[in-house]
């Protein structure tokens, strides 16, 4: 439900609280040089049916927050310094590692960037899909192997019947994220998370599969978040996009609004070096300069020494998110902010 659809008359019922939210999350690797702050702080929401896409750099964080919601963060070096992950309610930071392995798969599951890693190559396709059936629907075998094949057809596998016998070796690489979507989605779980799904894919391909991701959650009313890099990505999946900077959320808006109108000079840089057709230029726009080390972050907004708006404030005060108008947020101190909604 929309929000100008909660608002169109004052006795429409009020919006479904997020299906996840993550209040604050803040998770650290201890290492000989220090604390590494992976997550420090972030916070976003994503309700049923919609897609959340998280953006930026590699070393933003935006993985790290994923496999926080998983639990997947190995501890230690891991560290959860702070902040909860709201599941339906339930804060999964205080589930025991025998109440997520019930979680995972069944409630929340995740497609990872490289399916090779993710699919264990010894065991035929079809029996890793029947493994979560049979442990989270307790399914018997042959239940099981029927619903493989059905999940297998869902996402467009030729011949399931045949292919869900086959090893993750027999398969092309777009088969073989197929058959992850199809593994992650044969419990029907509320929440999707993708972890650059298409990174690894020719684009013809990554077409395919981001159309198969659009059908399914329209045909199921998954929520997803997608974890990329690709702005193009997320102009065509999201509804919701947070963008990530040296572990913090730096913007959130929906997705209409942050390419119409971002605020925060990274996600300006973001979008400008992106090429188009129309426009002729000798090169493409760059953000200067690197992600500072995760051991000598600076003071003040970590943007600030490759900002080319930067003042003296920018140098020492950290920015917080700021309401810029309804539903679009920002932490930069220049950004024109509603100060009615803050």
């Amino acid at each position: 439900m929309t929000q100008s659809a909660v608002s169109a008359g004052s006795g429409a019922a009020p919006e479904a609280p997020p299906l996840l939210e993550v209040r604050d999350l803040k998770t650290w690797f201890k290492t000989e040089d220090g604390l590494y702050r992976a997550v420090d702080g972030v916070s976003f929401a994503v309700r049923r049916g919609r897609t959340l896409a998280v953006v930026g750099e590699s070393g933003c964080g935006k993985s790290v927050t994923s496999l926080s919601i998983m639990r997947l963060v190995p501890e230690p070096p891991g560290i959860r310094a702070g902040g909860q992950i709201l599941l339906d309610g339930e804060d999964l930071l205080e589930k025991s590692q025998v109440e997520m392995q019930d979680i995972r798969g069944q409630r929340v599951s995740m497609i990872f960037q490289e399916p090779m890693t993710s699919l264990n190559p010894v065991y035929r396709v079809g029996e890793q899909i029947v493994e979560g059936l049979v442990k989270h629907r307790g399914m018997s075998a042959a239940e099981a192997r029927a619903k493989a094949i059905e999940m297998l057809g869902l996402v467009r596998i030729p011949s399931p019947e045949s292919r869900v016998d086959s090893f993750p070796h027999e398969m092309s690489g777009g088969m073989r994220q197929r058959v992850m979507i199809a593994m992650a989605l044969a419990c029907d779980p509320a929440l999707l998370i993708a972890d650059e799904p298409t990174t690894a894919l020719d684009v013809t391909i990554q077409a395919q599969i981001l159309g198969l991701m659009r059908e399914i959650q329209a045909r199921l009313g998954t929520a997803i978040i997608l974890i990329t890099h690709d702005l193009g990505v997320v102009a065509e999946m999201a509804d919701d996009v947070v963008v990530m900077y040296a572990g913090k959320v730096v913007e959130r808006a929906g997705v209409r609004a942050l390419f119409d109108d971002p605020q925060h000079p990274y996600t300006l840089g973001l979008i400008d070096s992106i090429p188009r057709l129309e426009e002729k230029r000798d090169r493409l726009s760059t953000i200067e300069g690197s992600v500072p080390h995760p051991q000598r972050l600076p003071e003040g907004c970590r943007f600030s020494p490759r900002c080319p708006l930067a003042t003296d404030r920018c140098r020492n005060e950290e920015p917080p998110l700021r309401q810029l108008r309804d539903g679009h947020e920002v932490a930069c101190w220049y950004a024109p902010i509603d100060e009615a909604a803050a």
